[in-house]
C-alpha cells in the first residue's frame, strides 16, 4: 500500500511538471526571444493557476527585467497574462497582493512626511523570509523585517522620494523577479 502511494505521488509529481512546461511555453511565445525565457517564484493557487515570472532577451541580446505571470486555468486550458506595467491588479488577485496595491493606490497622492517603502509582495509558496533576504543581500539591496500581525513582512527604504522607491521597485523585479509594491513609510496598513 505504501508503495503505491509512492507510486501516484510520483506520477502527480511529473503530471504537475509536465503542466507546468506547457504552460512556460506558452508564456514564452510572448518574448522577443521565447527560447532565452527564465522563469522564477513559480508556484500554483488553490484553484489551479500558475504564478510566477518571466523574463528573456531582446532583439539586442540583453536580458530585460522580469514581469509578473499568471496561467489562469479555465477547463483544463490556461489564459496567459502577463504584467507589461509592474502593476497589474488582475494578476495581483490571484497570486497574491491585491489588498496591498489597493490600499498603496489610495495613499498614492497623499503626502508622505516620513517617506516611501517599498514592500515585498508575499504571496502563498513565495518561500521562506531568510531566503527572500538573503537574495537580496546577495544582489545589494539593503532590506529589513517588520512583523505586522505577526507575519513577517519585507521592506526597502524609507526613501525621501516615491521616485527613489518606484526605482527600488523597478531593481528588485529586474534583479530578482520579486514583485513588491510601494508604500508610505510609517503608516499602519
Amino acid at each position: 500500500m505504501r508503495k503505491l502511494a509512492v507510486v501516484m505521488a510520483v506520477l502527480a509529481l511529473a503530471g504537475c511538471n509536465n503542466e507546468v512546461e506547457g504552460v512556460h511555453k506558452q508564456v514564452a511565445e510572448h518574448l522577443n526571444n521565447p527560447k532565452t525565457a527564465k522563469f522564477a517564484n513559480v508556484r500554483f493557487d488553490t484553484q489551479g493557476s500558475i504564478c510566477g515570472q518571466v523574463r528573456g532577451k531582446d532583439d539586442a541580446g540583453q536580458y530585460q527585467a522580469y514581469r509578473s505571470y499568471v496561467a489562469i486555468k479555465h477547463d483544463g486550458q490556461y489564459e496567459i497574462l502577463i504584467d507589461e506595467t509592474g502593476n497589474n491588479l488582475r494578476i495581483r488577485e490571484i497570486c497574491g497582493g491585491a489588498d496591498l496595491q489597493r490600499r498603496a493606490e489610495a495613499l498614492a497622492d497623499q503626502p508622505a512626511p516620513e517617506g516611501w517603502d517599498v514592500e515585498v509582495i508575499q504571496g502563498p509558496n513565495m518561500g521562506a523570509l531568510t531566503d527572500m533576504t538573503a537574495r537580496l543581500i546577495e544582489k545589494g539591496i539593503p532590506s529589513w523585517v517588520e512583523y505586522r500581525d505577526g507575519k513577517p513582512v519585507v521592506l526597502m527604504g524609507p526613501f525621501p522620494a516615491k521616485a527613489e522607491a518606484d526605482a527600488r521597485k523597478a531593481e528588485v523585479m529586474a534583479k530578482l523577479g520579486t514583485d513588491s509594491i510601494v508604500i508610505q513609510h510609517g503608516v499602519k496598513r
